[in-house]
């Protein structure tokens, strides 16, 4: 009777889907029962989200990221407890660390080597960041004591000219 109708229903079923996703965003519909609705509400009164479906993006967000991180295979770990990784270097590079282990390095390979520095850059950035943090707290502490002064003589001249006394 009607000739471009699909003959099963599985295929009636998968064209609203080939349609949806042609677009670009799709929209989908969660069906849930009132207690998870009380739910979603809760934190939309709260202010964490501005509706319901920014909440359930954030979710559906997270699943996917949480998903997606436990499928990563996980690094083999040797008998010292360290994951070898993959450096990429240039030609250049890698025949002067090379040169280096050699000369200075006494032997050692060059990922040993790679491994030392990269411990020592961290530490260094480390005690670099502790400086940088100990001079704010040494100019922060001046300005301080600067404006004590400063309200110390104001209340000074205050009490001299009777406005205020002790």
């Amino acid at each position: 009777m009607f000739d471009n109708a699909p003959q099963r229903k599985s295929d009636r079923v998968h064209e609203p889907e080939d349609r949806a996703e042609r677009t670009e965003d799709a929209r989908i519909a969660l069906r849930c029962d009132r207690r998870e609705l009380r739910a979603l509400d809760s934190f939309v009164h709260q202010g964490e989200f501005a509706s319901r479906s920014e909440l359930m993006r954030a979710a559906l967000h997270a699943f996917l990221k949480s998903r997606a991180a436990s499928s990563l295979p996980t690094p083999a770990v040797d008998a010292e407890g360290l994951v070898e990784v993959p450096v990429r270097l240039r030609p250049e590079e890698l025949a002067a660390l090379e040169t280096f282990c050699r000369t200075v390095g006494t032997g050692r390979p060059v990922k040993d080597l790679l491994a030392e520095m990269i411990r020592r850059a961290e530490m260094e950035m480390k005690v670099v960041e502790m400086v940088q943090r100990t001079r704010a707290n040494l100019r922060d502490a001046a300005e301080t004591r600067t404006q004590v002064g400063a309200l110390q003589e104001s209340a000074k001249d205050l009490e001299r000219k009777g406005v205020v006394g002790r």
